[in-house]
């Protein structure tokens, strides 16, 4: 079984649908066009975001093992805050176990609902995890872009594109690093984005992958929403959350 550390690498703080199959064959084919993204003003767009709301769904298939996790949150990029909860249904063969949970990030720091109290951790980076517009801006550094078709998100009609983007960050999205104890092979990756061309808006990114570690493959999809730009609702953070943040 692929450890959780490989898989975790590949989604946000809270684990995180697409279905169909991983890999370039067939889909990248005759809806495929010109390039069509403007980098530059895609990157001074999402660098401009201030707050977004964001939906990530992941399905993982390896051997015995199959999970879907989704998240649903708002992210406040100038206060570095977040308010996140997520589901996940778990089988490893003696049937489904769901799991709910509710964070709130402020900067590096997390609180998780943990029965009727809070549990505090703090850690280097969990910022950079949550704030998934900035995660997608450091992936498509470079990337070069391959029109697929059209598609409706949030009643905005994007476009679709296959992302050709690096090696070093394709291993990294598939943790397939040296830390490994046994190394993660990726046997087909696809990234695509969805991009409002008019206004250079990302709603949204989806990864799709095979991968296998120590001989076990599996297969990881990814779907990530950008909704509400500049437009998130507010969060509100419980009594004993604001308590805590207060007294550290």
């Amino acid at each position: 079984m692929l450890s959780r550390r490989a898989l975790a690498t590949v989604g946000v703080v809270l684990s995180l649908l697409l279905t169909g199959c991983i890999g370039a064959g067939g889909i990248l084919s005759d809806e495929s066009g010109a390039d069509g993204v403007d980098e530059a003003e895609l990157r001074e767009t999402i660098e401009s975001t201030e707050s977004y709301e964001v939906e990530i769904t992941r399905t993982l298939n390896s051997g015995g093992v199959n999970e879907t996790a989704t998240v649903n949150g708002i992210v406040d990029r100038s206060d570095q805050r977040a308010q996140l909860t997520s589901t996940s249904e778990t089988d490893v063969g003696s049937g489904p176990r769901i799991s709910e949970s509710e964070q709130y990030i402020i900067e590096d720091t997390q609180y998780t609902k943990s029965g009727d109290s809070w549990e505090q951790t703090t850690a280097p980076g969990t910022w950079n995890e949550v704030d998934r517009l900035e995660g997608a801006l450091e992936t498509l550094e470079d990337a070069e872009f391959e029109r697929i078709r059209t598609e409706t998100v949030d009643g905005t009609e994007t476009t679709m594109f296959a992302a050709n983007i690096s090696d070093d960050r394709e291993n990294e999205l598939a943790g397939a690093d040296s830390s490994q104890h046994v190394a993660v092979s990726v046997e087909d990756f696809v990234y695509y984005v969805l991009v409002d061309t008019e206004t250079n808006t990302l709603y949204g990114t989806d990864l799709r992958m095979d991968v296998s570690q120590g001989g076990e493959p599996a297969r990881v999809t990814i779907e990530t929403t950008f909704t509400n730009h500049n437009d998130a609702g507010e969060i509100s953070l419980p009594e004993d959350v604001a308590e805590m943040s207060e007294t550290e």
